[in-house]
């Protein structure tokens, strides 16, 4: 299913206030958040879910006669799909990969259809690969909103804020203290926030099964042949330049312990045909790089660099040195060879 078909399922979704004859999803009303729009997104990837009308409302007599109950109600019982994560005593999280996070509506859904709703956007993908866009899938885009739902801060001591996340666009949703506000005007924003949250949610799965996963067999290929490359192991090549850091870090962490020595620059071709030579990240995400290029480099381009660091045609080094260019794959590999020689020993 492409995303066309979940956004048509979507806009023709009714949102009431008031349960309705037949089956639907309950959610509360009032103001809303980006986890159960993402929970009730999910839930209209779905055969048994699509063609449901989705009731906003605290109304317990309501909240019993629906099919599913996301954020609502007080219990967590999957056995009569209800998925609510406010109670006291609510303690639930994805896995014991993460402990500190407990799950919000987005994750219960999640963990009881994340499978179905990865098949359902991704189609034929089965067995590991299957496995991978699912743990994927929590570990960036879920757990971010279960985290969020939950009070738990990015870092202890955060440099700077976000501001442009799915949460906060899903919650500039909602009408302000300024505008009208009604039961029918609220659930109209409703519906623009599961719009917004199915549009995130077929953008990361898809890319994941189109893009990010099949980028692993070249880095893996890569990193099989890096001591081809170079003695030092300390460089590797792409065979042709894909997104490479998570492969990275996923590879080495499934080794029972890191590679040693770890990859320090990564060799790619650009898309006009020069050299790239790239710094591998300290960790995962990180700014901070395992070895940049040399300082003294930083900042340099064309001749002075090329003069500078002798060797010919070199195009340019960041002044932040965690990355660099070249006119030729000899003269990549050339910079790298210089640079693990310059290191600090």
């Amino acid at each position: 299913m492409d995303h066309a078909k979940l956004v048509d399922r979507i806009k023709s979704t009714q949102v009431n206030a008031k349960a309705v004859d037949g089956p639907f999803i309950a959610t509360h009303h009032g103001s809303f958040h980006a986890d159960e729009a993402m929970a009730c997104a999910m839930l209209k990837c779905l055969p048994e879910y699509r063609d449901m009308p989705v009731v906003r409302t605290r109304n317990p007599a309501d909240i019993d006669k629906a099919a599913i109950v996301v954020d609502v109600g007080g219990t967590y019982e999957p056995a009569k799909h209800r998925y609510d994560h406010h109670q006291k005593t609510f303690e639930t999280t994805y896995s014991e990969d993460y402990p500190l996070i407990k799950l919000s509506s987005a994750g219960l859904v999640y963990k009881h259809f994340g499978v179905e709703v990865v098949k359902a956007l991704c189609g034929n993908v089965e067995g590991k690969s299957l496995a991978k866009i699912v743990a994927k899938t929590y570990d960036s885009l879920i757990r971010e909103l279960d985290a969020l739902d939950n009070g738990v801060s990015v870092a202890d001591e955060p440099r700077y804020r976000f501001c442009t996340h799915l949460g906060a666009r899903v919650g500039r949703l909602n009408p302000s203290w300024q505008e009208p506000s009604s039961p029918e005007i609220e659930n109209g924003r409703f519906q623009e926030a599961m719009l917004l949250a199915a549009k995130e949610l077929t953008d990361v799965i898809c890319g994941y099964s189109s893009g990010w996963l099949p980028a692993r067999e070249f880095v893996q290929e890569a990193l099989a042949k890096r001591k081809e490359v170079d003695a030092s192991g300390e460089i590797m090549k792409l065979p042709r330049f894909c997104p490479w850091q998570e492969h990275l870090f996923d590879l080495e962490e499934e080794e029972e312990a890191h590679r040693e020595p770890l990859v320090k620059y990564v060799l790619f071709q650009d898309s006009r045909a020069g050299w790239r030579i790239q710094a591998a990240p300290k960790v995962r995400g990180s700014f901070e790089n395992r070895l940049q290029l040399p300082k003294a480099w930083c900042g340099l381009r064309d001749k002075e660099l090329s003069d500078f660091i002798s060797i010919p045609d070199c195009v340019f080094v960041h002044a932040n040195g965690f990355i660099g260019g070249h006119a030729n794959e000899q003269g990549a590999f050339d910079m790298a060879k210089k640079a693990l020689a310059e290191k600090p020993q």
